[in-house]
Formats: C-alpha cells, sequence, structure tokens
C-alpha cells in the first residue's frame, strides 16, 4: 500500500538530512516542503543533527540566518508599497536616499537595484573601513554612500548579483514606506501572514527577547573581525555594520515560517490569494531573456541548478550564503525549504553545493511517486 505523500515526502526529507550531518555537509539541518491539497496548505517537516556538533538537538523551532533569502522578502515588501502607490520601479533611487546623491548607485532605478542590473559591485568590505561605531545612524549613511561608489564594469544588458545594491534597495524600501525597514517588513508582510515570530530581523530584537533567541538559533562562522563564533547576530558583515538590518540580509527564521512566506507566494500564483496584484508577481517572477535573475528571485538554471533537476521549468528561488534556499515550483504548487549552518565553524565548507540538488531531487521523487 503507498504511504500517504506527507509521510513519503517526510521520511525522504529525514533520511536526507540525517546523511547530510553524517556526511559532514552541516552541523544539523531542518527542512519543510509545503504544499497546497484539497484547499489546504500542508506542512511536511524534518531535522536532523544539532545546532552545533557539541550543541542541543536541532528542532522545528530552531532559527537559522536566513542570509540572502532576506532579498526575496524585501522585494515582495517593494511590491507591496507598488499596490499601495507608495514607490514606482522607475523611480531613481536617489529621490529616496540623499546618502546616495552624486554616486553610480543613486542613478539607478528600484527595478534596475532587485534585479541587479544596477552594475553596482557584487560585495565590498565596506564593514572594514567604516570610521563610525557600528548599526548608528552615521555607520549607515556611510556604508550606502560608499556602496553606491561602487561600480563594476559591465556588457550593456546583462546582470551582475549586487549584495550592495540590495544594501540601497532595502533603504529605498524603508524610505518609501516611511518606517525602518524591520518595521515595514512586520507591518506589511510578517504581521500579516502570521510568521512575525518566525521570521525577523535579529538586529532589531528587543533586548528582553535576545537571549531565549540566542540559545535557539544555530550559530554560523568564526568571524576574525569580531573574534568570535557567531551567533545570535548577523553572519554577513556588512549587515552586521548596518546594525543587523538591511535589503541584503539580517533575516532569521524558522523553516516553516519561510515555507508560509512562500505558500503565500504560490497562493497569489494560483489566484487563491489577493496578498498582491497576480499580475504583478507573475511579471517580478518571470523569466528575463538574456538574465538570470528576477525580481527579488533566482531562476532555475538549465544546467547545475541548486534545485536539482526534478523541479518545473518555471522554479523560482534563492540561495542564503550560510546554507540556506527556498525553492518554488508553481507548476506542482510545492515549495521546498532548506535551512542549515553550513559555513559552521568555516565557510571552507562547500559540500553543501552537491547536497542541495540531490536533496531537492529526493524529495520532488517522494512528492511525484
Amino acid at each position: 500500500m503507498t504511504k500517504p505523500r506527507k509521510e513519503r515526502v517526510q521520511g525522504e526529507a529525514q533520511r536526507l538530512l540525517s546523511a547530510g550531518v553524517t556526511g559532514g555537509v552541516f552541523p544539523g539541518a531542518s527542512a519543510c516542503i509545503a504544499w497546497s491539497e484539497n484547499g489546504q496548505h500542508v506542512f511536511a517537516t524534518a531535522t536532523a543533527g544539532k545546532l552545533f556538533p557539541s550543541g542541543p538537538s536541532v528542532t522545528d523551532a530552531t532559527t537559522y540566518d536566513l542570509a540572502s533569502l532576506t532579498k526575496p522578502f524585501v522585494a515582495v515588501e517593494a511590491l507591496k508599497l507598488v499596490a499601495d502607490d507608495k514607490l514606482e520601479l522607475d523611480m531613481r533611487a536617489d529621490s529616496l536616499v540623499s546618502d546616495v546623491r552624486g554616486t553610480h548607485g543613486g542613478s539607478q532605478t528600484v527595478e534596475s537595484l532587485f534585479t541587479h542590473t544596477s552594475g553596482l559591485a557584487p560585495w565590498g568590505g565596506l564593514y572594514l573601513d567604516v570610521p563610525h561605531d557600528r548599526g548608528t545612524s552615521a555607520a549607515r549613511r556611510w556604508i550606502l554612500s560608499e556602496a553606491a561608489r561602487r561600480a563594476e564594469e559591465r556588457k550593456p544588458e546583462t546582470d551582475l548579483y549586487s549584495d550592495l545594491g540590495y544594501m540601497i534597495a532595502g533603504e529605498v524600501v524603508a524610505r518609501a514606506a516611511g518606517v525602518s525597514l524591520d518595521r515595514a517588513l512586520r507591518r506589511d508582510l510578517l504581521d500579516p501572514l502570521g510568521i512575525a515570530d518566525s521570521v525577523f530581523y535579529a538586529g532589531a530584537l528587543p533586548p528582553e527577547k535576545r537571549q531565549a533567541f540566542i540559545e535557539n538559533t544555530a550559530p554560523t562562522e568564526r568571524c576574525e573581525w569580531r573574534g568570535q563564533i557567531v551567533r545570535g547576530e548577523v553572519h554577513d558583515e556588512n549587515c552586521a555594520a548596518l546594525g543587523g538590518v538591511s535589503g541584503h540580509a539580517g533575516l532569521f527564521g524558522t523553516a516553516a515560517g519561510v515555507a508560509r512566506f512562500a505558500m503565500e507566494i504560490l497562493d497569489v500564483l494560483a489566484g487563491r490569494s489577493t496578498f498582491l496584484p497576480k499580475a504583478a508577481l507573475e511579471q517580478a517572477i518571470a523569466e528575463r531573456p538574456g538574465f538570470r535573475y528576477r525580481f527579488g528571485w533566482d531562476g532555475r538554471a538549465k544546467e547545475g541548478s541548486a534545485s536539482g533537476r526534478q523541479m518545473g521549468p518555471r522554479t523560482f528561488g534563492h540561495l542564503g550564503f550560510t546554507g540556506t534556499s527556498v525553492w518554488c515550483d508553481p507548476d506542482r504548487d510545492v515549495a521546498v525549504i532548506l535551512l542549515t549552518n553550513r559555513v559552521h565553524p568555516s565557510r571552507a565548507n562547500e559540500k553543501i553545493k552537491g547536497f542541495r540538488p540531490a536533496f531537492h531531487d529526493g524529495v520532488i521523487a517522494a512528492f511525484d511517486s
């Protein structure tokens, strides 16, 4: 007798995560595979390993540094602001952020920042040079201004993945929203979706919640700049210098929390939700001929995709440097979330590159069987 789909998917996810721990891919991991069935969301969860080798076991409630999974959340917030007539995609960044006036980044449109077509550099160690205490408004202004000056030569009509562009994009969103970026996401996105306790900017947590959060969070890497293993603080150094809240990184979350966000996106595409205008979201995730990136999302590469070979051609998602990922297949109406701290204790461990496609192929095969 064939097992129920949830049992099949959960069992395969558990098997693969356990193999990942045994194979030294990561100390621990949490996954959630979600889909819509008979008008209801189904969540199949699995965990394996420990927060760190000598630490407590990973649970469904374990929080991970989402790293660049922050980008799709901020992009969806931007689309919400556009729908509310608070932001326009063809606005220049410097029309809202005075700190970037007179720079290359300041002359870029909102759309170019979110689609990685701004020509800004992929990354830069701005945190090493900032002449102000990290997290202060002065540090934030200096970093944004410097990020906006870091342009790179590229061929016309090409994209170049840029964390620096998303730093500016996050500030644009905050200015358009009229509140800080963390408050904007909570007000417009996280609270309405009921996930504010499972997806959040750790840099904006009140002091009374920090200790419990740290104890429940998987550590990332030993950081020379901070002189310690990073736990309960964003791994990305530039984001840390910005105070832990940025458009390119800073969100922490559980696998189930990210899955609920992903399912809302799939619900909009399927016409089950009016959280966003369907046409705007379809345009945001649509493949852009000649370009790799979409508005806030990555597309599925035809060869060597981290999402494996089994997910559909319209699949979209994003990776996070710390070992996280979200992939949505609108043809199957399924989302696959994988959260790990593969960078603990060092980013030198790159076994995740082989694990990701195998994991997605395995759980999708179980889903289809």
